[in-house]
């Protein structure tokens, strides 16, 4: 185990992450713990990966992950919302989770501003408290450090996508006591789709103080502006995925109407970081962030599609939404023996409040013949008149984790109880609804690392996740609560930069909301959902440099409780069984000044169904990646391909309204300076 108190190694740890693999991560065990030895499904996604791939989204970001889906890679500038082992993922940021009461107020999360990804699978409420079994996908920040190696980049391509970047960093003294950083991007560019754009403005900076050996404090601050027009399609299935007499609509159509439809997001976050080191053993830390985001989200959506094969009854919707988040996260990590017994003790109290103030109106907007549109004017919906509310929740978490080495075994035992509270306050009638939730969850794992570099590991879990509304009969709904057992082998080959993952896994949700069989208004908690499946992973660097990701993932999503017969035993929608990639990437040095790489990559998303119950399957797909670049001193030409055939595919459909088509071919290049 390793002793995170050490600064030198702190230090050394970050160096390694700007590489292609990683091979320590605080994600699983909010320690800095090799994966090697962590009893879980991990994978970090490097910076250095990121910029490989021209990752331009949290979904580009974990391509060629394992166990992970994106909607099928469409363009959506919501942000993030996939799935994990079949199950929503929740997004954190430095260890504390992000805003995330819907996929329109989602706190979008920038690659470029980041150093790292971890996307751990599997429950982990036993840390970091309430939230969905399937698993966490926490972002790093970049932060400031002494060997900043400064970029700039210029980017066009497809869709007349233009975009400049710059991170640039440093001493304020001649002591490096006083550092800064600053991260920015300006992007003006469409995209595949009618009137959905993606333009952002994104600046990071950062402030670290080092004032002495044992004490580091980081202010962090970010602010993004989002400007995307429309945001999603939502098109029929008859002219998409099954057949329609009168041809199939185009991959660029939108439903929407360009004169109403508008995406507009403002999000702000300001915190900080600090740790100290009290002794040579013990080391206490603390995180804090607020964070603000104001939404307006004005769209004409789909309803129904008429017997007649071409006429679309659609519906405007108006939301304005204003979100308050603040996170606070205290720690102590003591190393300590007992006897043979090596420890790494972890306590900690965390906090989370929310408020989130929702305006919703909805009205009837034109039919549209989405064969031969006729776009008529779109009369606006009153304020509010389908919901107007303030919610407000809080969480606190108390924390206990051990992890405890004994030769070359390794045991983690963490624990947690979550006070949580949350209060709905309906503006229209004054209506209050109250609740309370009081919850223990707990993780015990174990892995044992032989010589030869393999690592048996297995572990159990559980998560809970608070939910908001009441029954018919006025009770306050209880929290989904899960439980997952898994097993898996790592292998860590010692001559070769190469981590190998293989994993089996079951997953079970319990107090899943259906429809109330006395009234259908209503729901009742008598659902349950299931998860299960294997996850094969390599990540590295062969021999003569050439870099690979692969990944290959079979999961059995399965609803087996419902009061709704036709439910049971179907598979939720937008969730493939079978995902498969393959990335090969081989660099070439012809001096000390010049090299050059090619990389190639495959990905397979298996089908999806459609609706639920399930009437109708969306097929699978099949996509090719291509990535070139060449370097010169400090100057870096890359263009990256994806899509590269340019194959029409359905992203995903949620239902026989809702269906989406995934990117066409899309090429960027990419001119970098570094200094």
């Amino acid at each position: 185990m390793t002793d995170s108190s050490q600064k030198t190694e702190y230090v050394k740890v970050k160096g390694r992450a700007r590489t292609f693999v990683a091979h320590t991560s605080n994600g699983g065990t909010k320690t800095r713990t090799p994966l090697i030895e962590t009893p879980q499904a991990l994978t970090v996604i490097t910076h250095d990966r990121m910029a490989l791939l021209n990752a331009r989204s949290v979904a580009d970001a974990m391509r060629y992950a394992a166990g992970v889906t994106d909607y099928g890679s469409r363009d959506d500038p919501r942000g993030y919302s996939g799935f994990i082992r079949g199950f929503n993922a929740d997004t954190y940021l430095d260890g504390t989770r992000l805003p995330d009461a819907a996929a329109s107020q989602s706190f979008s999360i920038e690659p470029w501003g980041l150093e790292s990804m971890d996307i751990i699978r599997g429950a982990s409420s036993a840390l970091y408290g309430s939230g969905q079994l399937g698993g966490i996908i926490n972002a790093v920040s970049k932060r400031p450090k002494i060997d900043q190696t400064n970029e700039v980049d210029l980017q066009a391509g497809s869709f007349s996508r233009i975009q400049g970047a710059a991170d640039v960093g440093g001493s304020l003294n001649k002591s490096h006591t006083l550092l800064w950083r600053f991260n920015s991007l300006l992007r003006k560019s469409n995209t595949s789709f009618n009137n959905i754009l993606n333009n952002e403005v994104y600046v990071a900076p950062s402030l670290r103080w080092l004032p002495n050996a044992n004490t580091d404090i980081t202010l962090l601050a970010n602010y993004e502006q989002v400007d995307a027009g429309s945001s999603s399609q939502f098109l029929p299935v008859y002219g998409t995925v099954l057949y329609n007499k009168y041809g199939q609509l185009p991959v660029n159509f939108n439903n929407g109407d360009k004169n109403f439809d508008v995406y507009s997001k403002r999000q702000l976050s300001v915190g900080y970081e600090w740790s100290h080191r009290l002794s040579d053993n013990w080391t206490i830390s603390q995180n804090m962030r607020y964070a603000h985001i104001d939404l307006l989200y004005r769209y004409v959506t789909a309803v129904s599609f008429l017997s007649d094969m071409k006429t679309l009854t659609r519906q405007a919707l108006l939301q304005s939404s204003n979100y308050n988040n603040v996170t606070l996260d205290t720690r102590s990590n003591l190393l300590f023996k007992t006897g043979a017994l090596s420890h790494e003790l972890l306590t900690g109290v965390d906090f989370r409040s929310d408020f989130i103030a929702l305006r919703r109106g909805q009205g009837t907007a034109p039919s549209l013949n989405v064969f031969a549109p006729v776009y008529r004017p779109v009369t606006y919906p009153g304020y509010a008149n389908k919901i107007n509310t303030n919610e407000t929740e809080t969480q606190t978490g108390l924390y206990l984790q051990d992890q405890i080495s004994w030769k070359k075994l390794h045991i983690t035992l963490s624990g947690r109880e979550d006070f949580s509270q949350s209060l709905t306050v309906s503006n229209s009638n004054n209506s209050k609804t109250p609740q309370s939730n009081t919850q223990f969850t707990g993780r015990a794992g174990l892995i044992y690392n032989f010589e030869n570099g393999l690592a048996p590991y297995a572990a159990y879990s559980t998560a809970f996740l608070p939910q908001v509304g009441v029954t018919r009969l006025g009770s306050p709904f209880l929290p989904l609560k899960g439980r997952q057992v898994e097993a898996g082998l790592k292998y860590k080959p010692k001559k070769i930069d190469l981590l190998l993952t293989a994993d089996v896994f079951n997953l079970v949700e319990n107090n899943v909301l259906t429809s109330d069989p006395t009234d259908s208004t209503f729901s009742i908690q008598t659902g349950e959902q299931r998860s299960r499946g294997l996850e094969l992973e390599a990540v590295g660097t062969l021999p003569h440099n050439v870099h690979l990701m692969a990944s290959y993932t079979y999961q059995e999503p399965k609803i087996t409780k419902s009061s709704i017969a036709s439910q049971i035993g179907a598979r939720p929608q937008a969730i493939p069984m079978r995902m498969a990639s393959l990335y090969l990437d081989k660099s070439v040095t012809f001096s000390s000044k010049s090299n050059a790489g090619l990389g190639m990559g495959v990905r397979y998303n298996g089908n999806t169904e459609g609706s639920l119950p399930n009437t109708f399957i969306v097929p699978s797909q099949v996509l090719w990646d291509l990535q070139a670049h060449m370097d010169f001193q400090r100057i870096r030409v890359q263009v990256n391909a994806t899509n590269l055939f340019n194959r029409r595919i359905i992203a995903a459909c949620t239902r026989n309204v809702a269906c989406s088509y995934g990117s066409g071919r899309s090429v960027f290049s990419t001119l970098s300076y570094k200094w």
